[in-house]
């Protein structure tokens, strides 16, 4: 018996399919929606090996941490051909990559370790009080103690 198309556990996800998947297991994490994570529309690329590339920004005060998170539990996403990566390669980004049905699926972040720390205002330096012959305390007059 010959079936026209192949049963679905065979089928490969397309790119699209991939994307929506990675974003809706992106919006439903509890520790992306704690960390106040979200992903940007996906661009299109091809990888240096000639696969397909899809890749999204992710936003937000805790985003090298929010990726970390979602690369720890990719299970949801199905079987992966490699594993998750972190890469810091890229000066200023860190970024989080993994292969899923010959699709290179990265998210990437600025790096919040390479951007400079803003520097403080410089205050000018205080000016030391003139002398003025008096003590800045009251004196004791009363030297002995009482029983």
């Amino acid at each position: 018996m010959f079936l026209s198309t192949p049963p679905p556990s065979l089928l490969q996800p397309s790119v699209g399919d991939i994307k929506d998947e990675t974003a809706r297991v992106w919006a439903g994490r509890d520790a992306t929606k704690r960390l106040g994570a979200h992903l940007t529309p996906w661009t299109d690329g091809t990888a240096a090996d000639g696969s397909p590339l899809v890749s999204a920004r992710v936003l937000g005060q805790h985003a090298e941490e929010a990726m970390r998170q979602f690369a720890n539990g990719l299970d949801p996403l199905g079987p992966v051909e490699r594993c998750p990566l972190v890469d810091y390669s890229e000066p200023g980004v860190v970024a989080l990559t993994w292969r899923r049905g010959g699709v290179w699926v990265r998210l990437w972040a600025t790096d919040a370790a390479a951007v400079p720390a803003p520097t403080p205002l410089s205050m000018p330096a205080r000016v030391a009080p003139l002398p003025s012959g008096r003590l800045p305390y009251r004196r004791n007059t009363t030297t002995s103690k009482e029983n």
